[in-house]
């Protein structure tokens, strides 16, 4: 049977009346009796079906899982050079430089040298300096080396010298004359102006006194025959030294060693006539007391 759409009492038997669509029943009760069909009946206002909103926020949610994930990989991804660590300062510590037994000698060496050529007599007046000495060790205590000196002129010259270093005790020895070459290389004086000397007096010959008579001056022949002492201050050790000293470099002024008090003295010599040598010279000069030291050589 086919019935006009219309609102008709409700089939199942409850309260109101239910639309007929002309094929099936629609869910909306009309409540009051049902009317007879209208003519142009309104079909009753259906309520549109809500989407589902799960979608909506799954997708919020991907995007916001999404936003988190890239940040976190641009915050954490390399950048292509490693964090460098900063370097660790390890404090060094350098070893001061030792100083050689051998060195530590040659400075006391030098001091000592120094001190004695500024207040030896003899060696003061030279004005030399003692720039450096080198040493090397011979055996035990014992030491050789070279001490460079400077004159009063600049001239450098090597001495050699002989080290005996006990304990804090050092003691140094060079060889007789061993500062010969100051006096050569001292400047010289030109004598002063003088007047005009007055003629000569007649001359007086004097003859030598007959053979056997002794010297002209009173000193002693030494047993080398080769040197004579004046007084008992003077040994013949250190008179034969004036002579090597002279013959070695010839000069008015020598330095000789003398053996006994291990000391340099500065001799003066001069052409001395006597019948023991043709070409005899008087060498003089003074110690540290003031006593007078002569020797003849020939």
């Amino acid at each position: 049977m086919v019935t006009e759409p219309g609102w008709y009492p409700d089939p199942l038997g409850g309260q109101g009346a239910r639309y007929w669509d002309g094929t099936q029943w629609e869910g909306a009760i009309q409540l009051g009796p049902p009317t007879a069909p209208e003519e142009f009946p309104e079909p009753p206002t259906t309520q549109e079906k809500s989407r589902p909103q799960w979608p909506v926020w799954v997708g919020l949610s991907l995007a916001v899982v999404i936003a988190v994930g890239s940040a976190v990989f641009v915050l954490t991804r390399p950048t292509g050079e490693g964090t460098k660590a900063a370097p660790t300062i390890t404090p060094t510590t350098t070893p001061g430089p030792t100083v050689s037994r051998a060195d530590q000698v040659a400075a006391e060496v030098q001091s000592s040298m120094q001190s004695k050529l500024d207040t030896d007599p003899d060696l003061s007046p030279l004005r030399l300096k003692v720039n450096h000495v080198d040493l090397v060790n011979k055996a035990g205590n014992e030491y050789k080396g070279i001490a460079t000196v400077t004159t009063s002129r600049g001239k450098s010259h090597d001495v050699a010298i002989d080290v005996t270093a006990d304990g804090d005790k050092v003691v140094w020895e060079a060889a007789p004359g061993a500062f010969l070459f100051a006096v050569q290389d001292m400047p010289t004086q030109a004598p002063a102006p003088t007047a005009a000397a007055p003629p000569p007096p007649p001359s007086t010959v004097v003859l030598p006194p007959p053979p056997g008579a002794g010297p002209l001056e009173n000193f002693k022949i030494c047993p080398s025959g080769l040197s004579g002492v004046a007084t008992d201050e003077t040994s013949c050790a250190f008179a034969d030294n004036v002579r090597a000293s002279w013959y070695s470099q010839p000069g008015q002024s020598v330095i000789a060693y003398s053996p006994v008090t291990h000391q340099s003295y500065l001799m003066t010599c001069a052409p001395a006539t006597t019948n023991v040598w043709p070409g005899a010279k008087r060498c003089s000069g003074v110690n540290a007391q003031g006593t007078i030291l002569i020797v003849y050589i020939n």
